[in-house]
């Protein structure tokens, strides 16, 4: 095996494992709060990039329209979201977090911050900042590379901020 493989697959052992570990995580932060963790993203998003279309919020999390639309409409129904037409396509919706959707999301970061605070409570200020540095890079090459591999793939849409 070239010296790149074994430093690469040992990555991709590694990326797989954090994968399993945060579901894990996820599913315990998940039963102590009312929002699920594909919940919780598809409202981070919104937030982020309010209003937005439901085509771009699919192609971040990187489920199909169906899923998605299934998704907002169970959000919709539990008043967190709503959508409002878009002032530039009549075919269009616009969706936007409600004032209890932004609330449920707050408190939904403040559980899962308080609970990784207490898990990283060995780790310094330092650590945790190289630790974010570092997960930032891999998001944002494995991103970045996931739009050449096709349309099928997430990608960040164009003016999306952090």
């Amino acid at each position: 095996m070239p010296r790149g493989e074994s430093s690469t697959l040992e990555l991709v052992e590694s990326l797989m494992a954090l994968r399993r570990t945060l579901r894990c995580v996820e599913h315990v932060g998940e039963m102590s709060g009312s929002l699920g963790f594909a919940a919780l993203g598809v409202l981070a998003y919104i937030q982020r990039n309010e209003p937005t279309r439901a085509t771009d919020i699919a192609k971040w999390v990187g489920v199909g329209p169906a899923a998605l639309s299934r998704q907002v409409a169970e959000l919709e129904g539990s008043g967190l979201l709503e959508r409002t037409p878009s002032p530039v396509d009549a075919r269009a919706q616009l969706i936007s977090l409600t004032a209890r959707g932004l609330e449920e999301l707050e408190q939904a970061y403040a559980r899962r911050t308080g609970m990784l605070a207490g898990l990283l409570e060995e780790w310094d200020e330092t650590d945790i900042a190289a630790a974010t540095t570092t997960v930032n890079k891999i998001q944002e090459v494995l991103r970045a590379g996931s739009v050449s591999l096709g349309p099928k793939t997430p990608h960040t849409p164009e003016g999306e901020r952090r």
